[in-house]
């Protein structure tokens, strides 16, 4: 990696001591601020890892270009650094899911939750996407592939670096759910500034990892909240079996990174690329897709709580009874998805569910239309539970073909 012009006023052990100063503001004076400031807490403790970046280089007399060093960029290299992270980001999801589900308890910390509340709660799509995306972009740069790691610029090795650097940032974000995928975003921002000497290129692509994860996060807030049934953002919350059944998702879905990474490195350093990089790409990719298919086809099996097809004509006698109830059972509490499909009907139709004790858990009337889908996710206790559909005023007569699907959530 390129050295500063003064690289001996800088040495490895100091990056270790900048970083652990770093996370001593950062567990003290910048938890304070978050805990009483709110948002206005987050962008200001953003703004003391840059304040904190550009005394480092000020105490030491290291010139700000060179500790932080801004130049223009090929289309090669923004290409490369893009294909990089996305396939890093892809690696990152599957690895939330695997620790989400290996250690539960993950789920539930502090960090966690005070992520999901923000990126699903009031605040608009501009301070959300400064808060997530822009300030980051500028100020964790600054400190980690600036500060920290123009102190390890002299390591001769420079998979040793990109080693440290990821280890750092994964630490810093002190989030056991999150380590991995953080480490892997750090691992590849720094990469791009030890091969490129450009912290441009990483604050965009930092920028651009935050800001399509604050947009979808907010544009998905927008949905569910006009969807009739689908609950709030806040209520979607992760849990243990809803990453099994996201595992599946990300490791089919994410098949392509391997190869995008091989391509990533490829275009930011031609010298050093080998053939065989893009055979181990489709090996893994391979095993990506096996897994993914098989993590499936388990979860499919496990959480599947009903799978059932009624035909019949509707009497007189059947508006509003509760006949030919379809039961299921709740192992522990959560939530199911019930997902009701029916055709040939017009009148009115209900999905009623009652749990042991006789009483209604949910009572909704299903959409009317040629083809009539209810779907909607209902929290539930550990218990047993009946299942109902509930004729109403102009199904008499009417033969409706119906399908209802419960799974665990």
């Amino acid at each position: 990696m390129q050295q500063l012009t003064n690289q001996q006023r800088l040495k490895p052990w100091m990056g270790f001591v900048l970083f652990a100063v770093l996370m001593g503001l950062f567990v003290t004076v910048c938890a304070y601020m978050q805990m009483h400031w709110g948002m206005i807490g987050l962008v200001t403790s953003e703004l003391v890892f840059l304040v904190l970046a550009i005394a480092y280089a000020l105490i030491f007399r290291i010139p700000l270009k060179e500790m932080f060093p801004i130049k223009k960029f090929s289309a090669r290299d923004f290409f490369g650094s893009l294909l990089l992270v996305l396939g890093g980001v892809s690696f990152g999801l599957i690895s939330i899911a695997l620790v989400g589900i290996l250690i539960p308890s993950s789920l539930e910390s502090s960090d966690v939750q005070a992520l999901q509340k923000m990126m699903t709660g009031p605040a608009g799509y501009l301070v959300l996407v400064l808060i997530i995306a822009v300030t980051p972009a500028i100020c964790e740069e600054a400190i980690h592939r600036g500060a920290i790691l123009s102190s390890f610029r002299s390591i001769k090795k420079d998979w040793l670096i990109v080693l440290i650097m990821a280890i750092l940032f994964g630490i810093n974000h002190l989030s056991v759910l999150r380590f991995i995928n953080t480490a892997i975003l750090g691992a590849c921002l720094s990469y791009i500034v030890v091969k490129k000497n450009n912290i441009l290129l990483s604050s965009l692509m930092h920028f651009f990892v935050n800001f399509s994860s604050a947009t979808i996060s907010y544009l998905a807030t927008k949905l569910l909240e006009n969807i009739p049934g689908a609950g709030t953002a806040d209520q979607m919350t992760m849990t243990a079996d809803s990453l099994k059944q996201a595992l599946s998702t990300y490791l089919i879905g994410g098949i392509a990174a391997p190869f995008l990474i091989v391509l990533g490195l490829l275009l930011l350093n031609p010298a050093t690329h080998k053939k065989k990089r893009f055979l181990f790409a489709g090996i893994i990719a391979g095993v990506m897709l096996i897994s993914g298919f098989a993590s499936s086809a388990v979860n499919l099996f496990q959480s599947q709580l009903v799978q059932t097809t009624l035909s019949y004509k509707v009497t007189a006698e059947d508006i509003g009874s509760e006949e030919n109830p379809i039961n299921f059972t709740m192992d522990k509490d959560g939530s199911c998805k019930v997902v009701v499909v029916m055709a040939n009907a017009e009148g009115k139709y209900s999905v009623r569910i009652r749990d042991s004790k006789g009483e209604v858990v949910h009572d909704k009337w299903i959409p009317e239309g040629a083809m009539r889908i209810d779907q909607v996710q209902i929290p539930l206790e550990a218990g047993d539970y009946k299942l109902y559909i509930v004729s109403g005023d102009g199904a008499v007569g009417e033969e409706p073909a119906i399908s209802i699907q419960v799974n665990k959530q």
